[in-house]
């Protein structure tokens, strides 16, 4: 039987949105497999970086995932020595995550991936084309987010 061809570009936006946002992530993913990294590990660690002592629930907010991810992401983090949890200053029943010195440093060894792939994207389309791409990506989030 032959494969049916799937129009990834017709349809609805969000149909369209995810095929980008996958693309996007296949081409930072290959990038990580070296570090053993995941994205969302990958992510976390570029947040911490930038945002030392965040809270789980923060991180959670930050990343846009589930808390039972954000617990598994940190173990795993933890596990390979790259963040610690400590006990929050102004609330013993909170923790704070940090990025070890190892953790810091595939940080800094990986965040221009981000720019790696952007750079990909930029060549493909003019700088209005991408400039109006970021401005209308932004909009459309805001109008879910003013609800």
């Amino acid at each position: 039987m032959p494969q049916p061809h799937w129009q990834w570009d017709q349809g609805p936006i969000g149909r369209i949105v995810k095929t980008g946002y996958i693309t996007l992530r296949r081409e930072i993913e290959q990038m990580l497999r070296p570090t053993g990294l995941t994205h969302t590990q990958w992510s976390a660690l570029g947040v911490l970086l930038h945002y030392p002592g965040l809270t789980p629930s923060q991180l959670e907010q930050m990343l846009m995932i589930e808390r039972p991810s954000v617990t598994s992401l940190m173990n795993g983090l933890e596990n390979r020595g790259l963040i610690v949890r400590r006990v929050s200053p102004g609330d013993g029943r909170s923790k704070q995550i940090f990025l070890t010195d190892a953790g810091r440093k595939l940080a800094e060894e990986t965040q221009h991936f981000a720019r790696v792939v952007e750079e990909k994207v930029k060549r493909g389309m003019t700088k209005d084309e991408f400039e109006t791409l970021k401005a209308l990506l932004v909009k459309m989030v805001r109008i879910f987010h003013q609800s």
